[in-house]
């Protein structure tokens, strides 16, 4: 039945069928929870593509490099995952994403098991023993703040320091303690301040956060960074319900950035009132040895003189330590130990720059001679095949039909059809043929057929 032109249905194209879809998945399904398991992970240029599965079913899902900055890990294979995002239909393609904003463990558990699976493998290795935790130092002659820096974290971590003792020195080591790479960020902080060895202890600090947020302290590189360091460590991570792994083998745990301050350095004022209190009980006591009865007077004189001598060399020992100390500590000394580091740094890139410069200029002969020789190849391929052309050119010129007809031989071909007649007996009497000379041809009427 032909359709009447007011019932006709004007057909969308591909195109404005998408948009709508597109439209109406975007309002539908603005923020939708899914949960599944990951698989296919692809990082490409900061963004993250991966599938999220079932048993049934999968969806394509992506994390932009925008977001994946400030989520506190990625997602890796494997993983169950409950999914936080806006579902998206790609107009051009067809498509359908899932554009994730948030990532959360599928209930905890698996991750808390594996957890639970890493501790119990490092309690078999001793890295919790308390023998290995190792004494903190009275007085430090440095400091060692690994942190972010910048943040309240480190002013309080800086005030309270300088409040019990000023001018203590202090080294940061910036580090990320939060999101996709923390863990790197804090491993290569841990190895750097061990290496350098100006420190005598280490705070390693942030501000609190969830358990998510404080994943990377429960990470085997973070936790085997702690373990190897040379120097105690000091965790102080702000949390107040469970402990880290990386809580379990530092030296020391505080709940707070501020308490692992007064744990790492005295009050200056009170080693003070102490010195000067003893220093009294000392001259109490020299002064109750003179009274004594006449007969004793010159034995106690020698005891306080021995006395007198041991406290004397106990001073200039201690003097000798604290001005050692404060040498160590003096900004100069810090800053030459420095400099010379960063001489050797650039005396080792000199020499790297110069093997570099080396092997370009080896390089580059290398190049220039491969180039020649591929030059020479190339023309004497091309002779080659000039003298084959020149050969085969001959060789066809002496072959053609030209030659032959030159030499007095002819061609006789069919007026109407142009075929060659070989024998007598495929033409016929009264056929109009045309005779190929070599100069010229002819037009010819067969008039007797002799075969």
């Amino acid at each position: 039945m032909a359709v009447r032109p007011d019932e006709a249905i004007k057909p969308l194209t591909v195109l404005e069928l998408n948009g709508r879809i597109h439209d109406l998945l975007a309002s539908r399904f603005q923020s939708v929870l899914v949960k599944g398991e990951v698989s296919g992970v692809s990082p490409r240029l900061g963004h993250v593509w991966f599938t999220l599965k079932d048993a049934s079913a999968a969806l394509n899902a992506v994390i932009f490099s925008s977001t994946a900055r400030r989520l506190p890990f990625l997602p890796e294979n494997g993983q169950e995952l409950v999914v936080t995002g806006q579902v998206d239909f790609h107009v051009q393609t067809g498509r359908v994403t899932l554009v994730v904003s948030r990532l959360d463990y599928d209930g905890a558990g698996k991750v808390r098991e594996a957890i639970e699976a890493l501790k119990r493998k490092l309690d078999s290795e001793g890295a919790f023993a308390v023998e290995r935790k190792r004494k903190l130092p009275f007085l430090p002659r440095c400091v060692a703040l690994v942190t972010s820096p910048s943040g309240a974290v480190i002013h309080d971590l800086q005030q309270t320091i300088w409040e019990r003792f000023p001018n203590v020195p202090l080294v940061v080591y910036a580090a990320l303690v939060q999101g996709v790479a923390s863990q790197r960020s804090l491993v290569a902080a841990l190895r750097q301040c061990d290496q350098d060895r100006v420190a005598d202890v280490c705070i390693v600090a942030r501000g609190g956060g969830s358990f998510e947020e404080l994943m990377a302290f429960n990470q085997e590189p973070v936790v085997r960074a702690i373990q190897a360091m040379r120097i105690p460590v000091i965790t102080a991570l702000g949390h107040t319900s469970d402990r880290t792994l990386a809580d379990l083998v530092a030296d020391r745990e505080a709940r707070t950035p501020t308490s692992a301050a007064e744990l790492v350095v005295p009050i200056k004022a009170d080693l003070l009132r102490q010195l000067g209190e003893r220093g009294q009980r000392v001259q109490r006591a020299g002064t109750s040895l003179l009274i004594g009865p006449g007969h004793e007077v010159e034995a106690r004189r020698q005891r306080l003189q021995r006395l007198s001598g041991d406290i004397s060399g106990r001073r200039r020992e201690s003097l000798a330590n604290l001005v050692r100390m404060l040498r160590q500590r003096d900004p100069r000394e810090v800053l030459r130990g420095r400099e010379r580091a960063l001489a050797d740094c650039r005396r080792r890139l000199d020499q790297v720059i110069a093997a570099t410069s080396r092997r370009i200029e080896t390089d580059g002969r290398r190049i220039g001679e491969g180039r020649e020789r591929l030059k020479v190849t190339a023309l004497r391929a091309l002779r080659d095949c000039e003298r084959s052309l020149a050969n085969r050119r001959a060789s066809l010129n002496t072959l053609g039909p030209e030659q032959t007809l030159a030499r007095g031989y002819s061609i006789c071909l069919d007026s109407d059809s142009g075929r060659v007649i070989r024998a007598a007996e495929e033409a016929e009497r009264g056929q109009e043929v045309r005779v190929v000379l070599a100069a010229g041809g002819l037009d010819c009427r067969v008039e007797e057929v002799s075969r």
